[in-house]
């Protein structure tokens, strides 16, 4: 009797852990952070971050999407103020160029959160 109570109570246990993991969203769901901006936003960030900013070189293996890890070697700053000021969703963010586009990272996770390209040249992403 005593080992049809211990199986009864691992079954239990363990459909009731699976309901708990089953319901706890994942942190990262496969969908990336972002943000929007306008056409007229993402050329104000361009032109002013390309004006401030260092072109980082792309370490081997980064490409500039949102969603993936800024490696170490690019060399980021917080937005500046004034930026931040006109548009709050970039508060608290962090940017970089990187072969002359610009990334805006989440600082905690190191997460291209927009890339903005040059205006000049048509290309939009």
């Amino acid at each position: 009797m005593n080992a049809a109570r211990l199986l009864f109570l691992i079954i239990v246990l363990s459909l009731t852990g699976g309901a708990v993991f089953a319901q706890t969203p994942a942190l990262d769901a496969g969908v990336a952070p972002h943000i929007n901006l306008t056409a007229a936003q993402k050329q104000t960030v361009y032109q002013s971050i390309r004006k401030t900013q260092k072109n980082n070189a792309a370490p081997i293996g980064f490409r500039a999407t949102i969603g993936a890890i800024v490696p170490a070697a690019i060399t980021l700053t917080p937005v500046p103020e004034t930026l931040a000021n006109l548009m709050p969703e970039t508060k608290g963010l962090e940017t970089g160029l990187v072969e002359g586009e610009v990334v805006l990272v989440d600082p905690k996770s190191k997460q291209v959160v927009a890339v903005i390209v040059d205006p000049d040249a048509g290309e939009t992403r």
